[in-house]
């Protein structure tokens, strides 16, 4: 007798691999991928980088709410800690599954330690399984976040590894700050193997209790991948930058690390800039006297540039700053020191040299310092372009020339070397994230800037303005609202009227029609 089995009752986890058995078969090499991707963000056109949506919502969000959603987990996990069964498993995990966990952990947590009847020993066992075993991301962060409730070094080496991938780096982290009495010094060891939100949320939380994490936090712990503005001043402050930079020498792992901290502070952003920082005048005056002997890469050279632009900023704000431990010397004798250093002759071979390093972060203050200093690489870029023809860094640089004649010849290179009948494919509701958009943001670093060389680059408006992706058609529409209908041609005519008809987009088939009314079509 043969027997069908229902697939819809099965569990949701079996047939597939744990989320913690993929990131143990990786290693050290976690590349952000999860196996449920596909599935999670199924409908979603926008994929956050892995640990993004939690980390964005949860510095820039509002406290979470108890909800009926949030109370129908917690009834379920008290049930099965009071009589574990399959069935009870399976409905909760489904139930997680579909549940938002990063905005309602915390009132989670609350929930489960006021419940009544549950039992500890069961919910342990149940957080590991949960974590040890699900085959999805929201299951893995509910069982992560529950074994910070209890003591857990006996589940250290499961919470590092699941901690290694930025997706549960948050989850680890307060399970590991809440369970375990080696906690700070297990964090930094975590620390030390994530580079985006998981390294922010680390450094956030890690006590400089030790003059080795001191000396982390200023030449490794600021810079990640998300924005070095998250972490500088904390880096600034607990790492004991001021202290360090007081020394007669300092080591040159030093000064690029304070060069990352102190460009991030002048930058400012979602977090505590220079002017927040209470020890700046002191720092940047510091950096500047040890730039002055010892530096020499372009890294150091780009924060002289930053600290003197800094230095010239209006006087509406330095009045204020005046009454931050500034003074009209201290301002001037740093600014000269910094001319001092700009003026120097070796900065030009020292730049060069950076803007030929191939893909290194070297190359890109290379090119912001050859900017500053007046030395053209427009072609020498060209070149680099030409061995490599797919790179965006070079679509974005060379675009900045204001010469027609450099514009054209890149432009014919873009023409030449894009794939326009692959981008062309007709107007839709993209927002051109992902690998198979890089095309088309390429296109659209070409056309964001051809609203100043009219009569260039018909071809490539005419393939932005067929292009599914929003922001390109937008960014044609602009260039052709900046030339004088009589340079379009008869393609560019006609595409235009043809978009004001299919176009999908309500803002973009206005911003057509406006255009259409004031070049008389």
């Amino acid at each position: 007798m043969v027997i069908f089995f229902d697939r819809a009752k099965r569990p949701l986890w079996e047939g597939r691999p744990s989320i913690y058995s993929h990131i143990q078969v990786q290693g050290e090499s976690v590349d952000g991928s999860l196996p449920d991707d596909e599935e999670f963000w199924s409908g979603d056109k926008l994929r956050w980088v892995a640990g993004g949506l939690d980390g964005a919502f949860g510095h820039h969000a509002g406290p979470a709410k108890m909800t009926d959603e949030a109370r129908e987990l917690v009834r379920l996990l008290a049930k099965q800690s009071r009589k574990p069964k399959n069935s009870t498993r399976k409905a909760l995990y489904a139930k997680l599954v579909k549940t938002d966990i990063g905005g309602m952990m915390d009132v989670v947590l609350d929930e489960v330690r006021k419940q009544p009847g549950i039992q500890p020993d069961s919910v342990f066992h149940e957080a590991k399984w949960l974590a040890e075993n699900a085959a999805h991301r929201n299951v893995v962060k509910f069982g992560i976040a529950l074994l910070g409730l209890f003591q857990n070094e006996q589940v250290k080496d499961l919470l590092l590894t699941l901690g290694r991938h930025e997706e549960f780096t948050l989850y680890a982290v307060v399970a590991i700050h809440n369970g375990m009495e080696d906690s700070n010094q297990v964090l930094f060891e975590l620390a030390q193997q994530v580079h985006g939100w998981g390294k922010i949320h680390i450094v956030e939380r890690l006590d400089p209790a030790s003059q080795e994490i001191k000396d982390w936090l200023l030449r490794q712990g600021c810079h990640n991948n998300v924005m070095n503005e998250y972490l500088a001043c904390i880096c600034a402050r607990n790492g004991g930058l001021r202290e360090a930079l007081s020394a007669d020498q300092v080591d040159s792992a030093l000064l690029d690390g304070a060069a990352d901290i102190i460009e991030a502070l002048l930058n400012g952003g979602p977090a505590e800039d220079m002017d927040d920082y209470e020890h700046a005048p002191q720092v940047l005056f510091d950096y500047v006297r040890l730039t002055g002997k010892i530096g020499g890469t372009a890294k150091h050279l780009s924060a002289i540039f930053s600290i003197y632009d800094f230095l010239a900023e209006d006087e509406e704000k330095w009045t204020e700053r005046m009454s931050a431990g500034w003074s009209e010397q201290l301002r001037s004798d740093i600014s000269d020191a910094c001319q001092s250093i700009m003026a120097n002759i070796k900065w030009m071979s020292i730049v060069m040299d950076a803007v030929n390093s191939g893909d290194s972060p070297d190359r890109y203050y290379g090119v912001a310092c050859a900017e500053k200093l007046g030395i053209d690489i427009w072609d020498t870029l060209y070149n680099q372009l030409a061995a490599n023809p797919l790179q965006d860094f070079y679509y974005y640089q060379l675009m900045k020339s204001n010469d027609p004649n450099r514009i054209h010849k890149f432009v014919q290179f873009a023409i030449e070397h894009l794939p326009l009948q692959q981008i062309a494919t007709g107007p839709g509701n993209e927002m051109g994230f992902g690998e198979e958009y890089a095309a088309h943001r390429k296109l659209g670093a070409i056309l964001q800037s051809l609203d100043r060389f009219e009569g260039i680059g018909a071809e490539l408006i005419l393939t932005g303005l067929n292009s599914p992706v929003t922001s390109n058609r937008n960014i044609a529409i602009k260039t052709l609202e900046s030339w004088d209908v009589s340079s379009w041609g008869e393609k560019l005519v006609h595409a235009v009227s043809n978009l004001s008809v299919v176009e999908p987009d309500d803002s973009v088939k206005e911003r057509l029609d406006q255009l259409r009314e004031a070049k008389g079509l």
